[in-house]
């Protein structure tokens, strides 16, 4: 029984996939959504991944502005990119954290992050349900950190979110 289970649960992905019933979204870009424990914490990123589509070297301070913009639409006329394309990126974690010496408590948030040439400020929102950050309000932030910028060594045509083995 088991094995016949098994079996069939393969062939519906094969047909699935086969048949063509994948599509992406109208706007190209791939959603995903990454889990891992890290301890006893289950972290949680659901994101959409926007392409480069050949603009290399054009992406941070041009197409994804530095800091706070006014996007022209929306409530915001301080917004940071929404880490992401479309709905906005969320994180959620099963515990309370710390991260980069600050609490945040167990919960859902939207993520956010000001992009700057060297640094990086993440934002935890408390207001995870938005479109974008066109309705972006600083209120809203339960914690914000800065972090260094690191190079990869290779480009990555799609953004990919990755959790690396971090120290307990």
């Amino acid at each position: 029984m088991k094995n016949k289970l098994l079996a069939t649960l393969l062939f519906a992905f094969v047909a699935i996939a086969v048949n063509g019933q994948i599509t992406l979204p109208p706007d190209g870009n791939k959603k995903a959504t990454v889990s891992e424990y890290i301890g006893i914490t289950e972290v949680k990123i659901s994101y959409s991944r926007p392409a480069v589509n050949g603009r290399e070297g054009k992406i941070w301070g041009q197409l994804v502005h530095y800091g706070f913009s006014d996007l022209g639409y929306g409530t915001s006329k301080a917004a940071p990119w929404r880490a992401g394309a479309n709905e906005n990126t969320t994180i959620e974690f099963s515990t309370d954290v710390t991260i980069e010496g600050k609490s945040l408590a167990k919960g859902k948030y939207g993520f956010f992050i000001a992009m700057g040439p060297e640094k990086a400020t993440l934002i935890f929102s408390k207001f995870n349900t938005a479109w974008g950050s066109f309705y972006y309000d600083e209120k809203e932030d339960a914690l914000r950190v800065d972090v260094p910028l690191e190079n990869l060594e290779e480009s990555v045509e799609n953004l990919k979110i990755t959790m690396t083995s971090l120290p307990i």
